[in-house]
């Protein structure tokens, strides 16, 4: 028999307050039919005060154990993907864990930015694959209208805040692509494409900074490199391209999804 890392429960969250593209004419020289032409986004949701990065992961975990009909106390980890934790320290996933009533177990954040829930998908597979754990939340979260620079219509329009969880728990499986559960991942990092994307400031640096984006070159790379990792980790798994129904990508951009 194989182990296998089953998603038994899914969540969200999203704050109430919906900001229309319209809220950024007065502010930017755009428009909504601009942003909608070269995004395809209609509307994105912020965070309200004191509705942070923790509290927004903590409401989808509970949506996700929720589903799968489990509580606080099943869930050996809790992983929370995030580039815009609560504070520098402690994790925003110790703060899920207390908030969650979880007094046993262990908590901690992965920062990869756009491919943060991958990373921690991935890591929460190995732990319950190697039997370091038989449960698992893995939260998604971001507070990005914290960090956007309101005068750059190039980044503002693009991102917003909420939270998505998955639980998951080992299950049995035979070792083959039929099984249910993750059957591959792929990883890469290349930091020699730091300065397309990032935000310029740091805990070290003493700023806290505005996210900053080359547009074109992010474009550029995301094609390429989401269509090459999809394609490794469907050789992992021993699939072909024929035999995937969804494909679900992080990213703010339609034309770059087609």
């Amino acid at each position: 028999m194989t182990i296998r890392a089953r998603v038994c429960g899914v969540g969200h969250y999203l704050p109430d307050r919906v900001v229309p593209n319209s809220w950024f004419e007065d502010k930017l020289d755009t428009s909504d039919e601009w942003i909608q032409a070269r995004t395809g986004i209609e509307r994105r949701h912020f965070a309200a005060e004191g509705e942070t990065t923790s509290v927004m992961a903590a409401r989808a975990a509970e949506r996700a154990l929720d589903m799968a009909g489990k509580s606080a106390s099943d869930v050996d980890a809790i992983i929370v993907a995030t580039s815009t934790p609560d504070l520098t320290f402690p994790s925003a996933a110790t703060m899920v864990q207390a908030e969650l009533g979880m007094s046993a177990g262990f908590a901690f954040d992965v920062q990869a930015v756009c491919a943060g829930f991958v990373f921690a998908l991935a890591n929460a597979n190995a732990l319950i694959v190697s039997g370091q754990a038989r449960s698992a939340l893995v939260i998604g979260a971001e507070t990005f209208s914290k960090i956007l620079d309101f005068e750059d219509r190039g980044t503002c329009v693009l991102f917003g805040d909420g939270a998505g969880a998955l639980y998951l728990e080992a299950d049995e499986g035979k070792g083959t692509n039929e099984d249910r559960g993750i059957l591959a991942c792929d990883l890469n990092s290349d930091g020699n494409l730091r300065d397309i994307l990032y935000v310029d400031g740091g805990v070290s640096t003493q700023s806290t900074g505005h996210l900053r984006m080359q547009g074109k070159e992010v474009f550029r790379h995301a094609v390429e490199k989401l269509a090459a990792t999809a394609h490794t980790a469907m050789e992992k798994a021993g699939v072909a391209s024929s035999d995937v129904d969804w494909i679900v990508p992080h990213q703010a951009n339609l034309r770059l999804i087609q």
